[in-house]
């Protein structure tokens, strides 16, 4: 009679093993996998084996790691002969921001008020609520808060509508080009801006009277090192007090934004400012913003805005905030989505007004630094008040200017994908002696030992059918002679 030995699974296992250990050329392992070797000499070298392998595995684990969080460098530069510098941004916002003669055509054509009617007050106060709005006088609407007849008003459109008409002179280093101011609309409401990267994003335009849209120009100013009289200047409307933010050339004020200078009828003012710049080479691009610790500009960290600065985060994040506790975003919100908020939403805003007005990191705001980040330190501003004379107390003067840096920050990587690779290979060579030939031929050895195995299992399986079925027609014959 055939009979089949049953192997056990063990068994099984460790034969594989063995002839895994035999074919292998990673170094030790064929002596583990020798036969007829005396235990305590397979042991030993089953420790050297374990000891290396623990080895590599924990260089390899810490080389990620590092892969993973901290990857980069910053270095120092000093070749600024050779800079183009960026001329500061500035945004500019009147401190009241309604004018009084687009005020009445706007309260005429709406209400058909005149300025002899009694309700006409009532009315400009509401105009004049809704074009100075922010987060600290959203309680100016309480008055306001059961009149129907205001409840659907297009607040953006209305403050556009009665925005005083910005007039001024640009004056700029650059002579062959002419820039122009760019109108926006922010945390602080309708403001300008000059030089600023994202004023076509962050632009209002005035549905019924497109001009607006005419003087955007947001190209870039620029001054080489070589050039020792790197500045701007502009002269605005001299009865329009100016509330004048710079920034970096990615940014826009918003409402946590602190140092500013306001300047009077009449006012001269110059100041110039020095210049802390990291910048990042174009390798880092390829790492993650988690390892590299920043966000290029065209990396948005939102879905409906599609490019990145840190005071556009801060705004989204007050957005996200309002959207929470009053199912609503104020009107300057409009490149974010939601349902602009009404009165009541405003009025539900205002109880809030004190924690959204906190820095970013008060209120939970998780926003990155970008690669490329500048931040202008002021120097001690030189003020002229023009109280007389024919000229001077005609125009307010804003000038601003560069103080060319010599040194710059510089991210670069220092330990890329390449090196992580590299690491890997020197780890693994060092403990085990493996090299990638080698990773391939232990995957190969080991995905056959499994298929033998169930090779194995199903051969065994088949012939002990085969045999069964043997048996049962040897007995079928017997039993009809029986009957």
């Amino acid at each position: 009679m055939i009979r089949f030995k049953k192997e056990g699974c063990s068994s099984k296992v460790w034969r594989q093993i063995q002839n895994f250990c035999r074919e292998t050329t990673i170094h030790g392992l064929n002596i583990v996998g020798m036969p007829n070797l005396h235990p305590i000499e397979r042991l030993f070298w089953l420790l050297i084996v374990g000891t290396s392998a623990a080895g590599a595995i924990a260089l390899t684990i810490s080389n990620w790691n590092r892969f993973v969080a901290n990857p980069t460098v910053i270095s120092i530069e000093k070749d600024y002969r050779n800079w183009q510098n960026h001329i500061p941004a500035v945004t500019g916002c009147f401190n009241n921001k309604v004018d009084l003669q687009k005020a009445e055509k706007y309260i005429y054509k709406k209400w058909k008020i005149k300025p002899s009617d009694p309700k006409f007050e009532y009315y400009l106060e509401f105009v004049t609520a809704v074009t100075n709005a922010t987060y600290i006088n959203f309680h100016n609407f309480e008055k306001f808060g059961n009149d129907a007849t205001l409840m659907d008003i297009d607040m953006a459109q209305l403050a556009l509508n009665v925005h005083p008409t910005i007039t001024g002179l640009l004056l700029t280093v650059d002579k062959s080009r002419e820039f122009k101011w760019n109108l926006i609309l922010s945390e602080l409401g309708i403001c300008f801006t000059f030089f600023a990267k994202f004023a076509r994003l962050l632009s209002i335009k005035n549905k019924e009277n497109s001009t607006e849209s005419e003087q955007i120009d947001d190209t870039l100013l620029f001054c080489h090192y070589l050039n020792g009289l790197c500045y701007a200047r502009f002269d605005s409307d001299p009865t329009l007090p100016i509330k004048y933010y710079v920034h970096s050339y990615i940014e826009v004020p918003e409402i946590s934004s602190k140092q500013h200078h306001e300047l009077g009828k009449g006012s001269d003012m110059e100041i110039d400012y020095r210049v802390i710049e990291t910048q990042s080479s174009p390798e880092i691009k390829y790492l993650a913003p988690s390892q590299r610790k920043c966000r290029f500009d065209d990396e948005p960290i939102r879905k409906d805005v599609p490019v990145y600065s840190i005071s556009i985060c801060q705004m989204g994040c007050r957005n996200n905030l309002a959207m929470k506790f009053c199912g609503c975003k104020p009107y300057f919100y409009h490149i974010f989505g939601g349902i602009p908020c009404n009165i009541s939403g405003l009025l539900c805003l205002s109880q809030y007004s004190a924690f959204l007005t906190m820095t970013p990191s008060k209120m939970g705001c998780k926003c990155p630094q970008t690669c490329h980040f500048i931040n202008y330190l002021p120097e001690t501003p030189k003020v002229v008040l023009w109280d007389s004379g024919a000229y001077f107390d005609q125009r307010t003067t804003f000038r601003w200017g560069l103080l060319h840096p010599t040194t710059k920050y510089r991210r670069d990587i220092l330990f890329g994908f390449g090196d992580l690779i590299v690491s890997f290979g020197g780890t693994l060579n060092l403990f085990v002696g493996v090299s990638f030939i080698s990773i391939t031929e232990a995957v190969y050895l080991i995905i056959e030992g499994v298929f033998n195995m169930f090779k194995d299992e199903f051969i065994q399986t088949r012939n002990r059918r085969i045999i069964n079925k043997m048996k049962k027609r040897r007995i079928h014959p017997f039993m009809n002679t029986m009957y």
